[in-house]
């Protein structure tokens, strides 16, 4: 691995910068520490199972950190984050290494300022290799440390905390004068590769989020990026590709194969094979492979998602069922549910949203709905008939609304689903892209707010196209109204107007007149202010009735958008006496932007952050603009502009 000097971006060392805030602020656990040293008799290949740095020495090898392959003449310092895969293979006959296993602790609620640039950096789970400069020095501390270590009085142990942070700093001294190339881990393909080895057991999208130190929804849009389906999508066709497998090579029973790959029980097993191959698991063992392929599955028959040696989804990019790319609403189909919708789109009356009872020769019915018990209802897409107290509803938004108006949808897309944070999501299921999931869960009716959905939607049970923008209070009794639940609406809307005029009052008596407020979200790389319609305009301009700055205002008096991507030299005029700063970052590249808003000359002048009034809000705290999310922010921002 050659150490080649460049300069260090002025980006790149406020990131540095802040890493080494998040250093100094936590709190560091050393977990282990160990010297190895390794032959091609005993090479090293495991997931790293906390926080790791490894400094290599005395002979040649080859150093992987996920994928990424470094070659060590001489030394090299490592580190990489929880979950990392290491794999290190000597060149000549041996090397050594040693390692340090460490913990970065949670921070506390109070330390908000280390929770804050923690969503701007976390230096505990990148990854970085190089040549350092001095050697030695790393080779006699580690050793010192090692030798301590082993000892069993707490001074020992003391001395080895105490160098771990003396080798922190010489690492991010280097790291600051350049030379070193640091990179971010390939997430998605760690994900992959353990449902590869651990499909057989529990996995929830939560767990897998919880174990790579990511959130739920942005594992899933980076998944969804990176290999066309969510990871829950990949999960289930890795176990069904599985069972595949055994039902060609084994006589064991469907029960059996089922808890062998990770399913429930053989009913689950049946559901997720037959939506996935077109036949039953017993239907396809009474078949041969050969015309199995010909008559059921066809050319993508061969699943790309499965175990290692199959082809990857990048090899079909482009073609077939499966190479999917990113869409506005998730709602592609594939070849199993195109061909299910045109069957249900044969049977179908012929008005949008009409009654399907003709679709029960079909084997698996959607769900069917007599016009004893419906009602006609007038929306976006025209009028359909719906049941007059539905029980299984399917939406793509107004989940909240729903849930206030006692009523839990059930399906709603997983993408928002995970983002979610104010209910519990038990008894909803996440929706992926496929129709399929929509029609197996058998609604009555099938709420959408976009029209490509409601499209689709229409061919499979009593469908409504709701656009709904004059606020939260309309749309509770736009709903009450749908579903029969007009007086849960009302009596809502009677609370929420008594909540909301309770921190209108404060804010009058607290804040001082001529109080402006902006909304700046670090949208990937660019930055945004955003107008009356989301991410909590609507709550402080429309509700709380506060006042955005006068550039604000003429910027949207006359336009329906709901941001506007801004400079920063336009920032002192659309700044407000209070900045509300949000940042969406599933991509990686808001870090930067914000990086460089924070260091800019402009930023610090702005009167909101001289005076300590910028409020940094996680981004899907603003995001929902339902009643329960609505009443969050009522509070949240008020306590935040009032104090």
């Amino acid at each position: 691995m050659k150490n080649e000097k460049r300069l260090v971006s002025e980006p790149e060392k406020a990131l540095l910068s802040r890493a080494i805030e998040v250093w100094a602020q936590s709190s560091i656990t050393l977990l282990d520490l160990r010297h190895q040293t390794i032959d091609k008799a005993s090479m090293v290949d495991y997931r790293m199972p906390s926080s790791m740095l490894l400094y290599a020495y005395g002979g040649a090898a080859e150093v992987s950190l996920d994928d990424r392959l470094y070659s060590v003449e001489r030394f090299g310092v490592f580190h990489g984050g929880k979950g990392s895969r290491l794999s290190i293979t000597p060149v000549g006959d041996k090397t050594k290494i040693y390692s340090v296993f460490y913990k970065a602790e949670d921070p506390p609620f109070y330390k908000t300022e280390l929770k804050r640039l923690l969503h701007v950096v976390n230096p505990f789970q990148e990854q970085y290799g190089f040549a350092p400069r001095s050697p030695l020095y790393f080779l006699e501390q580690l050793g010192k440390m090692h030798k301590r270590w082993s000892g069993c009085t707490p001074l020992d142990r003391f001395y080895g905390k105490a160098a771990f942070w003396s080798l922190v700093y010489e690492i991010y001294e280097e790291l600051a004068e350049g030379g070193v190339q640091v990179l971010q881990p390939d997430l998605v393909s760690l994900v992959k590769r353990h449902i590869d080895e651990h499909y057989q057991q529990t996995l929830s999208l939560q767990q897998l989020a919880e174990a790579f130190y990511v959130s739920s929804g942005h594992l899933t849009r980076l998944f969804k990026k990176q290999e066309g389906i969510s990871p829950q999508k990949y999960l289930i066709r890795t176990r069904v590709e599985a069972a595949r497998a055994r039902l060609l090579d084994s006589e064991a029973t469907l029960r059996e194969i089922a808890i062998s790959c990770g399913f429930s029980d053989e009913f689950n097993l049946i559901k997720m094979f037959k939506s996935c191959f077109g036949v039953t698991p017993g239907d396809f063992r009474k078949t041969s492979s050969t015309r199995l392929i010909d008559s059921a599955i066809g050319s993508e028959a061969g699943f790309p998602y499965a175990e290692r040696g199959r082809a990857e989804l990048n090899l079909i990019s482009g073609k077939g069922d499966y190479a999917v790319g990113r869409t506005k609403k998730g709602t592609l189909l594939f070849t199993g549910a195109l061909c299910l919708t045109l069957m249900l789109s044969a049977c179908a009356a012929s008005t949008p949203a009409g009654n399907n009872s003709q679709a029960n020769a079909i084997e698996q019915p959607t769900s069917t709905v007599s016009t004893e018990g419906m009602r006609e209802f007038e929306h976006s897409g025209g009028n359909t008939l719906v049941p007059a107290y539905p029980k299984r509803i399917v939406a793509d938004w107004y989940y909240g609304e729903l849930l206030t108006l006692g009523l839990r949808p059930i399906g709603y897309p997983e993408y928002l689903l995970s983002e979610y944070r104010y209910v519990e999501s038990e008894g909803t299921e996440g929706l992926g892209e496929a129709v399929e999931q929509v029609v197996e869960l058998q609604p009555d009716l099938i709420i959408s707010t976009w029209d490509e959905s409601y499209e689709q939607f229409a061919q499979i049970a009593p469908s409504v196209l709701l656009k709904l923008n004059n606020g939260v209070i309309d749309r509770m009794r736009v709903l009450g109204e749908l579903v029969n639940k007009q007086e849960a609406a009302e009596e809502w809307i009677v609370s929420f107007e008594k909540k909301l005029a309770q921190s209108k009052q404060r804010l009058a008596k607290e804040v001082a007149p001529g109080t402006t407020v902006s909304i700046l979200n670090v949208f990937n790389k660019e930055l945004k202010v955003s107008g009356y319609r989301n991410m909590g305009g609507d709550v402080i301009y429309n509700l709380l009735e506060l006042e955005p700055p006068q550039k604000v205002k003429e910027m949207f008096e006359k336009d329906n958008a709901w941001n506007h991507t801004i400079s920063f030299e336009a920032l002192p005029e659309v700044a407000g006496t209070h900045i509300i700063l949000t940042a969406y970052d599933p991509e990686g590249t808001a870090k930067e932007t914000l990086a460089e808003l924070e260091q800019s000359q402009i930023w610090n002048s702005l009167d909101a952050v001289k005076n300590g009034r910028v409020h940094v809000v996680p981004y899907y705290d603003l995001f929902f603009d339902d009643p329960i999310a609505v009443e969050h922010q009522i509070e949240m921002l008020t306590d935040m502009i009032a104090n």
